[in-house]
């Protein structure tokens, strides 16, 4: 059984958009506060918090991960790399002994995105998928 594990805050929801392609059950990471509207104070305050490591508030979810074999994490790609909301989610609600699937949707640069993860995911876990769409296109 899959889980999805997606956040979404641009006006076009590519990760959204993504994640509706996968069965399974989603978990939606979600802002504590209201997302910005504005794109470019979006640009300016989350990739800020991306590149900074600035902890975010988050909604809380309560993930049950035992009963799931794979978990994809579809999410945004911030400042090129994994972004301040998935990030945290990562932190409070660690998982191990899974097949792990890592969507990224970005307008471009992401060449570091999938090295960002590092010390995000337990080693325990087997990364199986590495998946990148810019501009909601498929890449390689």
């Amino acid at each position: 059984m899959n889980l999805i594990l997606v956040h979404s805050v641009s006006k076009f929801h590519r990760s959204l958009e993504i994640a509706k392609t996968i069965v399974g059950d989603q978990i939606q990471v979600l802002h504590q506060k209201k997302p910005l509207k504005s794109f470019f104070f979006q640009l300016l305050l989350y990739g800020y918090q991306t590149v900074m490591n600035k902890e975010v508030s988050i909604q809380q979810a309560t993930p049950n991960y035992d009963a799931y074999s794979d978990i994809y994490i579809i999410s945004p790609v911030w400042a090129g790399r994994l972004n301040a909301y998935m990030r945290q989610f990562l932190k409070e609600h660690p998982f191990v002994n899974k097949k792990v699937h890592i969507i990224a949707s970005c307008d471009g640069g992401y060449e570091k995105y999938f090295d960002s993860f590092e010390g995000f995911l337990d080693s325990s876990n087997k990364i199986v998928e590495k998946t990148v769409y810019v501009k909601g296109v498929k890449q390689g």
